[in-house]
């Protein structure tokens, strides 16, 4: 199960136990640690007709403790931390509930992550996933989900240890098979991640994503594909395609990003905008 996957999950498991009573002791708990916060603004722009149109807009905001760890968003999902500054559990709840969904974290005797665990209610509760480390302390496997058909992540690293392959297999139910992807990672002198290489085993199918920087500020991304796949092609009328596309970033003086725009496979005309805003 991906991360994605889990906060659905947790969401349907909420909705559907959440009362409508008001705000219950749990959330107050974190709300009352509360010292500092930051409203983020995004604004969604569509490009068409040779101008931007405003598609949508949504805000958040995160919330911080007093030692400026992030406490929460929206106040809905919360973090909560050990003495050391670990993440040890996080709270979360749609709507108002005596009970949020729990994921908690767990760490072995040398203070690496060892697994997680989520917990719904006191008789709904499983594994989210679990961490595997070398003898030099590298995380080189993960396994997602806790079902019959986990997901499972491998790393290598280079003399440097930067990590340099993740070998990711999964079960796809649409297709009812095992899929097996492996990217290669290769850096600059800097360390920057340049290049990614994503290698679909037993398809046609090659991604290659470039990265560019500025002040070690991603402010470039290119990804093209090499198939001969069809249902992998662009055509004349693609507005935006997940394997063809360059996004362009843009930061403020803090070093926060600021706008986002992604164009069409033909890697010039803008497909999409999204601009940034703090408060």
């Amino acid at each position: 199960m991906t991360r994605q996957g889990l906060i659905s999950t947790l969401t349907i498991c909420l909705i559907i136990g959440c009362s409508e009573n008001k705000i219950e002791n749990w959330r107050q708990i974190y709300i009352k640690q509360e010292k500092s916060r930051i409203t983020t603004i995004q604004n969604h722009f569509e490009y068409r007709s040779s101008r931007y149109s405003l598609i949508s807009s949504d805000s958040t905001f995160e919330t911080f403790n007093k030692n400026h760890q992030k406490l929460g968003t929206n106040n809905t999902h919360f973090y909560k931390y050990n003495l050391e500054g670990k993440l040890i559990e996080e709270e979360y709840c749609m709507r108002t509930c005596k009970k949020p969904a729990k994921e908690i974290y767990y760490y072995d005797n040398l203070k690496r992550l060892e697994k997680t665990k989520v917990v719904v209610s006191e008789n709904k509760e499983w594994i989210s996933a679990r961490y595997f480390y070398n003898n030099d302390n590298l995380l080189i496997k993960k396994i997602i989900g806790s079902n019959s058909t986990p997901t499972t992540e491998k790393y290598s690293y280079d003399r440097l240890n930067r990590m340099t392959t993740v070998t990711k297999e999964e079960f796809n139910n649409n297709v009812s098979k095992w899929l097996t992807t492996v990217d290669s990672l290769f850096y600059d002198n800097e360390n920057n991640l340049i290049l990614k290489k994503k290698n679909h085993i037993g398809e046609d199918l090659l991604t290659i994503s470039k990265y560019s920087y500025q002040n070690k500020l991603l402010i470039t991304e290119k990804d093209t594909t090499i198939t001969k796949l069809k249902g992998y092609l662009p055509t004349p009328e693609t507005s935006y395609h997940a394997y063809y596309f360059r996004t362009d970033y843009k930061y403020n003086s803090d070093r926060k990003i600021i706008e986002k725009i992604t164009t069409k496979p033909d890697y010039k005309t803008p497909a999409f905008k999204v601009t940034y805003e703090y408060k």
